[in-house]
């Protein structure tokens, strides 16, 4: 599939699997409980001039109510993620690729300042339970560009798979399932999509991913 980035993209060295390691600490000790998922966040701002990215004053997170009828329509305060998250060579590469990707996303070309949302997300479940996504059937996002990456999943976890529908129809087309820590699922407003519920086979799994969202700069700082 075409919007489906491999691991290997965004690992350049042995350290970068080091500095993954430290991320996951990292992640470990910044998420903290919400509903039935746990999370962090880190609002950036980055100027296509100038190519500075760099922590945005506020750090609210806002979703409208026709991308998100749990959540959407309200300010949302989430723990806000350890900005030494940012020193990390493996965090850096993230940036550094994503970004390659969204100077040329032809809907957000016209944008000066975008805002990069790292969304740390944590689905965590012990057996017969379930830990799902909000919303959590088939939607479209606010944001016209979203990076989906693993950062870690259990063995004994079921569920937690990615799925595509045809924009008229919202027919499934496509389910992706990311099993390597980076692997990457792209997402735009052409299509709908949802993630299935997180389940366990046995004991407890865990899905751990960053969503890396992508906005014009006065969605947010206008909103939240």
């Amino acid at each position: 599939m075409h919007n489906l980035i491999p691991s290997t993209v965004y690992f350049n060295s042995s350290m970068d699997q080091d500095a993954l390691k430290k991320l996951l600490v990292l992640f470990e000790k910044n998420i903290r409980p919400d509903g039935v998922r746990n999370r962090a966040y880190l609002k950036l701002i980055w100027n296509r001039g100038t190519n500075r990215v760099y922590p945005a004053e506020n750090q609210a997170y806002f979703q409208s109510a026709d991308c998100n009828e749990m959540d959407g329509g309200k300010i949302r305060n989430f723990a806000v993620m350890d900005r030494a998250i940012l020193d990390l060579s493996v965090m850096q590469n993230v940036i550094d690729v994503n970004l390659r990707m969204i100077r040329d996303f032809a809907p957000l070309q016209h944008h000066q300042e975008l805002v990069l949302g790292l969304h740390f997300i944590q689905y965590k479940v012990s057996q017969y339970g379930a830990s799902y996504s909000s919303p959590d059937g088939l939607h479209r996002d606010d944001e016209p560009l979203v990076f989906v990456h693993l950062l870690n999943l259990t063995s004994n976890a079921i569920g937690g798979d990615n799925l595509m529908a045809d924009f008229e129809t919202r027919e499934i087309t496509n389910v992706v399932r990311l099993e390597k820590p980076l692997e990457t699922l792209v997402l735009t407003r052409d299509y709908f999509h949802a993630v299935t519920a997180l389940g366990s086979r046995e004991g407890e799994a865990r899905r751990d991913i960053l969503l890396f969202t992508v906005e014009p700069g006065e969605t947010q700082v206008a909103s939240a």
